[in-house]
């Protein structure tokens, strides 16, 4: 039996979504009993193929060559997978987006006349996107069992529950009853609640929850931290794309 084909490409990102896969260690190395790895940088160099089976795409196209090479990839792929935050959402690069993209530009680059300034967009913005798995970095589990469920003939689903779930199952600190900013109870779970072990309030890298309302949500946390206007909200909500889908 022919081994399904599988690409992990890279577009812009910082490729810590990559690294987490690498992290399974073994069990990452196990798969290629089960498939055959093509266009992963950090394994190995791509070869020359016209289709694939499943294509996983970390980070966003932000040059017009990243969207030509994105739409290829499209056309020569069953399944199509956003990588992680960057991809899904826009991830922290989309801040951009909304200040002076000229003037972001400017101040890093002393000549900016050939330098790419386009609008962050994520893959769903350029592409039909198949399935999506969230997160800064993403959770590796659950790379796996997309492709054990893609083996089996299964359709991948996340389970739609809040980040609030599985804060609550850890026994952390809610940190909204401490009248802090936190996003976990609109935010889609799988990510263990990592942000809150630290200390660190849920900025919402998974995105919302399907059918989270967002308006409920800006008036509970305005309430809570007793707010006049939406605008702290909607800045802490821009570090990982997330404020497209509230504002």
């Amino acid at each position: 039996m022919t081994k399904p084909k599988v690409a992990i490409i890279s577009l812009t990102s910082c490729q810590g979504c990559e690294f987490a896969v690498l992290d399974l260690g073994p069990r990452f190395f196990d798969l290629n009993n089960q498939i055959d790895f093509y266009n992963f940088r950090l394994l190995k160099e791509g070869d020359k193929i016209t289709h694939f089976d499943l294509v996983f795409v970390e980070g966003g196209p932000t040059t017009d060559e990243q969207i030509k090479i994105l739409k290829q990839f499209r056309q020569n792929t069953d399944y199509l997978i956003a990588l992680g935050n960057c991809a899904a959402m826009g991830g922290i690069q989309e801040i951009k987006n909304y200040h002076n993209s000229q003037k972001i530009v400017q101040s890093v680059y002393k000549n900016v006349k050939n330098i790419p300034n386009q609008k962050i967009r994520a893959l769903g913005q350029v592409v039909k996107v198949d399935y999506v798995l969230p997160g800064c970095p993403l959770n590796a589990e659950e790379f796996l069992n997309l492709i054990s469920d893609f083996l089996a003939g299964k359709k991948f689903k996340i389970a739609e529950r809040p980040v609030c779930y599985e804060c609550q199952v850890n026994q952390y600190e809610c940190l909204l009853q401490k009248n802090q900013p936190c996003f976990g109870p609109w935010i889609k779970a799988g990510c263990g609640a990592v942000c809150l072990k630290s200390g660190q309030p849920c900025w919402g890298c998974r995105d919302l929850l399907k059918g989270a309302d967002k308006n409920k949500m800006k008036r509970a946390l305005k309430d809570i931290l007793s707010l006049t206007s939406d605008k702290k909200i909607l800045h802490q909500a821009e570090v990982f794309g997330l404020r497209d889908e509230i504002e």
